[in-house]
């Protein structure tokens, strides 16, 4: 079970996105991340290759008991490949890239697990979403970040998925998903089961992904990034824009389609209820001129 800090390193791309100096080095990661199953399609057929990749989903009994960090970032790390084919293709914009991270790992050090190795890529995709997986790996689209203004937004939002993380609700989701449990049964044979290993990842993504979480899962997620954004010093309001546009619009934007989110207009006064028990949040910075110049300038 250890050895899945082994996993591909095509997946070890996701977080070596955000700590790349050289700028040659950054676009053949990029170019690696978002090409590695279309272009080399070996590494599933490949036993020895495929044995990397299973790790992450060789966790059957883990999820009947207390899975622990190494092997909730196996199974992260071969989400994250596909979510870089499904998700989205990376952003090359070293600065976009490392000023999200920034921030993410700022507002993750708030949280109920500030030692886990989180990792921030944002993506190509003109949908406005956003994507958590098991052991810190979270997705931002271009399409989301070109709809906030400020920075306490983004760090708002990158609170909520970090919530996600740090409590565990994408583990316990998958966990109890009926379609995943039944693959995960067969335990040992996805290692020598080349379409069983490949149908357990693309159910897991697709029930992350897809299918979203809980209504419970995503009041807890409100309330906890407005919680983290401002323990780290931001004005804590920063999801309010997103709540309010849905209120106003009468209908879920397009990062909030699931079934299952909550009516927008109760996340508002919900939302209002966790700023009612924070001190003195009304100055706290916004930043907008520095979201500005740092993303919204780049992304034209």
């Amino acid at each position: 079970m250890k050895r899945f800090l082994t996993c591909t390193i095509a997946a070890l791309a996701v977080p070596a996105l955000l700590s790349c100096k050289n700028p040659q080095g950054f676009q053949a990661l990029l170019r690696t991340a978002s090409t590695i199953v279309q272009e080399n399609p070996e590494i599933i057929e490949n036993e020895k290759e495929r044995e990397k990749w299973v790790a992450g989903a060789r966790t059957v009994d883990a999820f009947t008991r207390d899975i622990d960090t190494a092997e909730e970032i196996g199974i992260g790390q071969s989400l994250a490949v596909r979510a870089f084919i499904n998700f989205g293709r990376p952003f090359p914009d070293e600065r976009v890239q490392n000023y999200v991270a920034r921030i993410g790992k700022v507002v993750a050090l708030q949280s109920e697990r500030p030692s886990l190795p989180y990792s921030f890529a944002v993506v190509w995709n003109r949908q406005p979403n956003a994507l958590a997986l098991p052991g810190g790996y979270i997705f931002v689209s271009t399409g989301l970040l070109g709809m906030l203004n400020s920075e306490h937004e983004l760090a708002c939002i990158l609170g909520h998925e970090i919530c996600h993380v740090a409590q565990k609700h994408n583990i316990e989701i998958l966990a109890r998903d009926r379609k995943v449990a039944r693959l995960m049964e067969f335990g040992e044979k996805m290692g020598s089961d080349i379409q069983q290993f490949r149908q357990f990842i693309d159910a897991s993504y697709r029930r992350l992904a897809n299918q979203g979480y809980d209504q419970n899962y995503e009041w807890m997620a409100d309330e906890a990034g407005t919680r983290y954004a401002y323990a780290a010093g931001y004005n804590p309001a920063g999801l309010m824009p997103f709540l309010q546009a849905a209120v106003r619009s009468d209908k879920p934007l397009a990062f909030e389609t699931y079934e299952s989110h909550p009516n927008p207009t109760l996340r508002v006064s919900k939302v209002r209820g966790v700023l009612r028990t924070l001190g003195a949040w009304e100055n706290l910075p916004k930043l907008e001129d520095r979201y500005k110049r740092e993303v919204l300038d780049r992304l034209m």
